[in-house]
């Protein structure tokens, strides 16, 4: 877990070096989006199966939302995605089975994917 957080922590300071504005989104811009809707899945579906550290991953998506320079508009856009994350697995999922973890594993392995790429096209987080 603590391999995720990082490679995922990597991804906000890579944001933080550009910011994104409405009238010109940056190229990376869907990833993130789809980073945000994959942080709000893994926040239900670990918090789901006992997360030693409730509230992890909503810190996560506040850091990348503050690393932004984003209007209102676009800020909304990235919270509606983390929601749309959560809700679609707490209406499915209401306890934690081998099935939830296998899905949530899938979404980490796809988080960290996307932190990858991200890293190698845009470049490495500072330190």
């Amino acid at each position: 877990m603590t391999r995720h957080l990082s490679t995922l922590t990597a991804v906000l300071f890579l944001a933080a070096a550009q910011p994104a504005v409405a009238q010109d989104q940056p190229p990376f811009a869907p990833d993130l989006l789809r980073f945000s809707e994959i942080l709000g899945a893994v926040s239900y579906l670990d918090t789901l199966c006992g997360a030693p550290e409730s509230g992890a991953w909503r810190r996560q998506m506040q850091a990348l939302l503050d690393a932004q320079e984003m209007s209102p508009d676009d800020r909304r856009k990235y919270v509606d995605v983390y929601n749309r994350g959560h809700r679609t697995f707490a209406t499915v999922h209401r306890n934690c089975t081998d099935q939830t973890r296998s899905v949530l594993r899938g979404y980490m392995a796809e988080g960290e994917a996307i932190a990858t790429r991200l890293e190698q096209r845009f470049g490495r987080a500072p330190g």
